[in-house]
């Protein structure tokens, strides 16, 4: 059963249609079915019909046998009514309802042609009846009362009594009719139940077994699909879904395995990038780890030891080593090892591997990597023994190479027989190049670090070398002054006019080379650690105004506006008086200088526990480029005006040193055109300190 039931439906799915028209034919399928079971009850219904019209006849027909019957007791009745009245009108008129009744007689003939023989009987029979009453009447009208009489109660009665016997018979012949065909009607009523019956079954049964063969020929493929679809979507790409359909889901299941296959192929595809992009991620933690090892520490140990560890895990090694190479004898020597037996080392340390020997000497012969896949193929090894008690058997050596200069070399032993894989060698070489830029940055830093202290000693001995000379310099410095201004004053006699112009432009450059000498001075001990701040209180209010009346003529001989902005009161302050004294001297004499019309603003502001002291101008101003350059040493705004100033550049360098040894910092504000603003921040108290 199952069988034939599976052949049906394969057979419908094997159809070449489309889905829409299959299920187009089953839904005609099963309106062919109801039409036919409405013909089939149609049929029926008007069977039914012809047999009730047919009853309804035989009733009639009984009805007028019956009729008949009584119509022929009744014309007795009323002839011999008539006789015994002898009364002519009466006579004449049971003749003429008589002969009405033949008519009536002859009607009924025609109603019914079965029983031919027996009516025949009865017409004769009827018709004799009529002769005889007739001929009774005849007589009675003549007189002959007594011979129409025995006429009427012999041969008439007799004649009456066979012509009730025959309609009787006539009755029931057709009561006997009736029932057969009443009989025969409940017969065919049962036959056409079971009919129609049967046929309501066998189109119940035909629609579903069609509903149910088409809905698998469609749920079937449908769950196969769904089935499928499910697989591919848990990751399994192998396997491929059957469907027998020439139809759209024939179609869709040739598209579910193509995309299967497709989708199976893209997943192979993906896991082996994955695999390439898991081993490039390991192979970037570990380059990271390395890089991260070469900046974290100078030690090029450490950063060997760490670069062979990694290269150990990477290639799945069990040892590895790191030689250095020593061009001048032409060996290779250990620099740092992992895992490796002792033995092995102390036995190569003893005796150095050569250039060309074994497989490390080879590699740095050949300029490339060299393996050997089984140290048992390989008996003839110059360091078979040393190598294999270990147990090691593949061995592989990369060398350290850059610009063509051989740095040492990087070998990897592991215990099991077999090549390295290429993606191996190639990361172990990219390993070998962090160990070639490791050796360099060694180099380069114990260069550096011999470089750093010979520039130490040397700015040292320049800073020592300044400040001894500047103060041999001031010392005849100041006696020059001195005896000049003893000259001009007449100490020594009176001078003569020409000799005085040369001797005051003598004391105006004596005191700017003191003064150049006094700022070299400063900085050279600034640069040695030697200058001290000489902390005591002080007040910053006759600190301004001793720079405002020291300066105060070099801005009137300039034609400029000097004022000061003070608040009304003004904390006690502690530090280096003469060292505040002096960068505030130092920013107001440069305003004064660098400004050639306008004025000149110095102002103090207290904001929590510092001063905050600036010093603005209407000068030219300063470009973006410059504001922080002009705080280094020998620097100047590089412009003819700025040129023609003078200068050394060293003013602003030993402010700002003065003002972040009192712990507070120094910054300029200008725009060009639109003058400077010089402003320091310093703290109101502040404990002794040396410059560093």
């Amino acid at each position: 059963m199952t069988g034939l039931r599976n052949l049906a439906i394969d057979t419908i799915s094997r159809i070449p249609a489309p889905v829409k028209t299959k299920l187009l034919v089953a839904f005609l399928s099963m309106v062919v079915l109801l039409i036919l079971l409405g013909a089939v009850g149609l049929r029926v219904l008007s069977g039914m019909n012809e047999r009730t019209e047919e009853l309804i006849q035989l009733q009639r027909k009984i009805a007028a046998y019956r009729h008949v019957q009584n119509d022929t007791t009744r014309q007795l009745y009323s002839i011999s009514l008539a006789l015994q009245s002898e009364d002519h009108q009466s006579l004449d008129s049971a003749l003429r309802q008589l002969r009405q009744f033949g008519y009536d007689l002859d009607r009924l003939q025609h109603v019914e042609q079965g029983e031919v023989e027996l009516f025949a009987e009865v017409r004769a029979g009827y018709d004799r009846f009529i002769a005889i009453v007739t001929d009774a009447i005849k007589r009675a009208n003549a007189g002959q009362i007594e011979e129409a009489r025995a006429l009427q109660f012999g041969d008439a009665k007799r004649l009456v009594d066979r012509l009730e016997r025959l309609t009787n018979q006539l009755v029931n012949v057709a009561e006997a009719d009736m029932i057969e065909r009443i009989e025969a009607s409940q017969q065919a009523y049962d036959t056409s139940r079971a009919m129609v019956g049967v046929v309501i079954l066998i189109s119940i049964i035909l629609a579903l077994g069609l509903g149910y063969l088409f809905s698998q020929s469609i749920l079937g493929p449908l769950t196969a699909i769904a089935m499928r679809l499910r697989g591919i979507a848990a990751g399994e790409f192998a396997e491929r879904v059957a469907v027998i359909n020439r139809d759209e889901l024939g179609a869709l299941a040739a598209d579910v395995n193509s995309t299967s296959e497709e989708l199976g192929r893209l997943y192979e595809q993906i896991e082996e990038r994955s695999l390439q992009l898991e081993r490039s991620v390991k192979e970037l933690e570990t380059l990271g780890d390395v890089s991260r090892a070469i900046n974290s520490t100078r030690e090029l140990h450490a950063v060997l030891q760490s670069i062979v560890a990694h290269a150990v895990a990477v290639a799945d090694a069990d040892a590895g080593a790191i030689y250095a190479y020593d061009a001048s004898t032409e060996a290779f020597h250990f620099q740092a090892t992992h895992q490796l037996d002792q033995d092995v080392v102390e036995a190569l340390t003893r005796r150095p591997v050569r250039l060309g020997e074994g497989i490390t000497g080879l590699a740095g012969l050949k300029r490339h990597a060299v393996q050997i896949n089984d140290i048992d193929q390989e008996p003839g090894y110059r360091f078979y023994e040393i190598v294999r008690k270990p147990g090691y058997r593949a061995l592989l050596a990369v060398p350290l190479l850059r610009e063509g200069r051989l740095f040492g070399a990087l070998v990897l032993c592991r215990k099991a027989a077999g090549a390295f894989a290429p993606e191996v060698v190639d990361l172990v070489q990219t390993l070998t190049n962090q160990s070639v830029l490791a050796i360099e940055n060694a180099e380069l830093f114990e260069e550096i670090e011999l470089k750093s202290h010979e520039l130490e000693m040397a700015s040292q001995h320049k800073s020592e070398f300044l400040a001894n000379m500047s103060h041999e310099l001031r010392t005849p410095m100041n006696a020059i002054l001195g005896f000049t201004e003893l000259i001009q004053d007449g100490v020594y006699g009176e001078v003569p006019p020409k000799i005085t112009a040369i001797l005051g432009r003598i004391q105006a450059n004596g005191r700017h080379l003191l003064g150049l000498i006094n700022d070299v001075l400063d900085l050279s001990k600034i640069e040695a650690g030697r200058l001290r701040l000489e902390t005591r209180d002080y007040s910053l209010r006759d600190v301004v105004q001793t720079v405002q009346a020291t300066t105060a003529s070099l801005a009137e001989e300039k034609k400029l506006g000097l004022r000061i902005e003070l608040p009304d009161t003004l904390p006690t302050a502690r530090g280096d008086e003469r060292r505040i004294t002096q960068v505030l001297l130092n920013l107001v004499g440069n305003a004064i200088k660098f400004t050639d019309a306008g004025e000149v603003v110095v102002s103090v502001a207290v904001d929590g526990t510092t001063f905050e002291i600036a010093v603005t101008d209407t000068g030219p101003g300063i470009p973006v480029d410059e504001q922080q350059k002009i705080f280094t040493e020998f620097h100047q705004v590089d412009s003819s005006s700025t040129r023609s100033k003078g200068g050394t550049g060293l003013g602003l360098a030993i402010s700002k040193q003065i003002v972040e040894m009192h712990g507070g910092h120094i910054w300029v504000e200008s725009e060009r055109g639109r003058g400077s603003s010089f402003r320091f921040v310093i703290p109101i108290q502040i404990e002794e300190r040396t410059a560093a």
